[in-house]
């Protein structure tokens, strides 16, 4: 890319508020320190095994060897199997910084929360501030590593406080909203483990247990107090206000992109990097502190995007119903073009496709991450359309669309379940990632990719079966269906050009002595010799038919006697070339005549057929009186 050095970021589902975040911090950061930055996006198939199966291919559409630095964000990277890939190509096929975010990898440098802390400062203010001594702790699951540290903590503090730690006190959740329920069912089942607060290890099972004490009843913080973590929208949106910690994941992406730079600088770095947080106080927890500057910012905000995916869903809906009826590449390229240009703030889109997008079948589906060229499809740049463009996978796009500037790129594949059809690379005039329903907008592209294949394969299939209806199974070349059909058209275009039409009419010699003699196997041998011969001689779209058993027949336009001569000529030559070849115990002879034909609307093809035959006949008597007077004179 444009002479400037190159970070490769690994990360799914982009359009979630820590990716924005952590995307917006590694861009503005690229940009200030003169780099590059590609985003290999990928998201979730909520256990679609078949879609997720496809996603799984971003890990083979990076350059690993051209990248000067890459960024993994690994707790995003929910898919089974896509860490481990993409951690299996960097091994083979890098030599830069890698730098992990939020988890930390012993092979890479990591940038980090300090999980040991983040949670201290929270209980600490239950003990001191409340005098809560009954904490209890919903935990993520049990073999997350984040929340073993963050449970560990827990456990360290309370220690700490001679506060006894009450197994039955702590819960193993899903970082998610679906255990809170189950945790509050479970703790006020049990008069012995009611708590005080509920300390939960990130946000959204915090507001689910908010939302489950509320629903029986029970008054937060009144009654039982809780806090969260990691300071995601919901939390300051939530009606109550949820008291959490906040990390500055844009300044996580900025620090690791720091960190690559001062390594390709020659500076000796530190493998672990750790981002202070900061303790935001709600209502949550008892404290009402006036917090109503960021719950405006933070209303505003999500004002803005719920009016962004509003829009977004609706124009996605008719780009859905649009798409709905097309099979043809070249309807795609149009409409395809108009809902690019909805999307305001793009400078670059564009779509490539691997050259046999159109063909590629189940059984091939899997070896097309070692395909080099591409075929850029559908490009905009500037406003600009271009189309039809030929490049090496390992520039991305076509390397005249490089930009002397830093270029910040989120690439992301089109595929149909596991069909890998290629992918959409797309910049923008600002920092921002893309539309909210990116994932619903490239499964709409990708579906009707697969429409255009299936009406292609279809259509292949029809054609084979037309083919095979007119075409003579043992030799290849037309029967007597197929020359029907194409003689009549050739007779016509011989009328309305007013030129010659040649006809041949060829006969296999002695073709049941060879059947006797070598079995019908040694029959099938000298006909496809001549099916061969004609074959290789017909270099002007004559039309080669086999009429019968042993008969052989050629329409040729445009003939003259002299490229009729040439034409036999040739014929003749080929066949006795396998009779010197010596490949079988037998030869292979021919009887032909050849007749030219000024056709008028009173010819028939047939008329013209049968005086072709008349000559070939009269060829075959004279072969058959010369080999009588030869035996007569033995």
């Amino acid at each position: 890319f444009n002479n400037r050095k190159t970070i490769g970021i690994f990360i799914s589902n982009i359009n979630n508020e820590y990716q924005e975040l952590l995307c917006k911090g590694i861009s503005i950061r690229a940009q200030e320190l003169n780099y590059n930055a590609i985003f290999f996006t990928s998201f979730g198939g909520y256990g679609q095994p078949e879609y997720e199966g496809g996603e799984i291919h971003i890990t083979e559409i990076p350059n690993y060897e051209g990248l000067d630095g890459i960024i993994i964000a690994t707790d995003t990277l929910i898919i089974e199997g896509l860490e481990q890939r993409i951690r299996d190509n960097i091994k083979e096929r890098s030599n830069c910084p890698v730098v992990s975010i939020r988890e930390k990898v012993d092979d890479y440098y990591n940038v980090l929360i300090d999980n040991n802390k983040v949670l201290e400062e929270v209980i600490r203010h239950f003990i001191e501030v409340h005098g809560f001594t009954k904490l209890n702790f919903l935990a993520g699951p049990e073999d997350h590593f984040d929340s073993q540290i963050r449970l560990e903590s827990y456990k360290r503090v309370l220690t700490e406080y001679g506060i006894p730690i009450e197994e039955d006190r702590i819960y193993y959740g899903d970082f998610w909203k679906r255990m809170g329920v189950d945790a509050v069912e479970y703790w006020l089942s049990n008069s012995h483990t009611k708590p005080q607060a509920i300390i939960c290890a990130n946000d959204y099972m915090a507001i689910t247990v908010v939302e489950e004490l509320g629903r029986r009843g029970i008054a937060v913080p009144d009654e039982i107090a809780v806090s969260g973590c990691d300071d995601a929208i919901d939390s300051s949106e939530y009606v109550l206000g949820i008291t959490t910690v906040n990390t500055p994941i844009d300044k996580m992406g900025i620090e690791a992109v720091d960190k690559i730079d001062r390594i390709n600088k020659g500076h000796m770095e530190e493998q672990n990097s750790y981002i202070e947080t900061k303790t935001i106080y709600r209502k949550s927890c008892g404290c009402n502190k006036d917090y109503s500057k960021e719950i405006n910012v933070r209303k505003e905000y999500y004002y803005k995007v719920i009016n962004e995916l509003t829009r977004e869903v609706t124009r996605n809906a008719y780009m859905s119903a649009d798409f709905a009826g097309i099979t043809k590449r070249s309807e795609l390229h149009s409409k395809l073009r108009y809902y690019v240009y909805e999307n305001r703030g793009f400078t670059d889109f564009y779509m490539c496709m691997y050259r046999d997008w159109q063909t590629i079948n189940e059984d091939e589906a899997f070896n097309r991450d070692n395909i080099e060229e591409m075929v850029m499809e559908v490009g905009i740049k500037n406003r600009q359309d271009y189309s039809k463009i030929r490049f090496s996978k390992k520039y991305l796009i076509p390397p005249q669309f490089s930009d002397d500037k830093p270029m910040i790129y989120y690439v992301a594949l089109l595929h149909h379940q596991f069909l890998n059809f290629g992918y959409v690379a797309i910049a923008y005039d600002r920092i921002q990632t893309y539309m909210k329903t990116f994932q619903a907008w490239l499964i709409n592209v990708s579906n009707v990719l697969e429409n255009i294949r299936i009406h292609n394969e279809l259509n292949r299939l029809v054609y084979k079966l037309e083919d095979m209806y007119i075409r003579d199974e043992l030799t290849g070349l037309y029967n007597r269906r197929g020359l029907g059909s194409l003689g009549e058209n050739y007779l016509n275009q011989a009328m309305e050009k007013q030129v010659n039409l040649m006809i041949l009419s060829a006969d296999l010699d002695e073709l049941k002595k060879i059947n006797d003699n070598y079995g019908h196997a040694g029959g099938d041998i000298a006909l496809k010799v001549l099916a061969e011969a004609l074959t290789f001689v017909a270099d002007d779209d004559e039309i080669c038919a086999r009429f019968g058993g042993d008969e052989f027949l050629v329409i040729g336009l445009e003939y003259d006697e002299a490229k009729a001569n040439r034409f036999v000529k040739r014929f003749i030559d080929k066949v006795n070339a396998f009779n010197q070849s010596v490949k079988e115990e037998f030869n292979v002879y021919v009887s032909y005549g050849w007749i030219l034909c000024a056709p008028n609307e009173e010819t028939t093809l047939e008329e013209c057929l049968a005086k072709a035959d008349f000559k070939m006949y009269q060829q075959k008597k004279q072969k058959r009186s010369l080999r009588l007077r030869a035996n007569l004179l033995q």
